[in-house]
């Protein structure tokens, strides 16, 4: 990417290996974001891609969608995040998926 990143939601600047990704590979389509919180709206009200080279399926990607439990497929997005050198990355099969997951808490939302 190289550039300096900044949250696509409310424009706080971010390091490269803080913040999060939601990216679509297939597309070599990007977004990023200071905290899932921004994630929701980002989706509901802007959802404007950015276009990034050589956008990849991040390795620890799990073979299934983190909402639904269906396999993903060559258009999959995923969220990654990244801090302080660590990514966590979770696929999704496309936006609504991705919106119920973040809207739920993501990752780590009370059971």
């Amino acid at each position: 990417m190289g550039k300096k990143l900044k949250c696509d939601w409310c424009g706080v600047g971010l390091a490269e290996d803080e913040g999060l990704r939601l990216i679509q590979p297939e597309r070599n389509l990007g977004a990023s974001f200071c905290r899932l919180e921004h994630v929701v709206p980002w989706l509901m009200q802007k959802n404007d891609w950015h276009i990034w080279p050589k956008v990849e399926v991040p390795e620890e990607a799990g073979p299934d969608c983190a909402q639904t439990g269906k396999e993903l497929e060559d258009d999959a997005w995923y969220l990654v995040r990244r801090r302080d050198g660590v990514e966590v990355a979770d696929g999704f099969t496309g936006y609504d998926a991705v919106l119920a997951w973040a809207k739920a808490g993501g990752r780590y939302a009370p059971g």
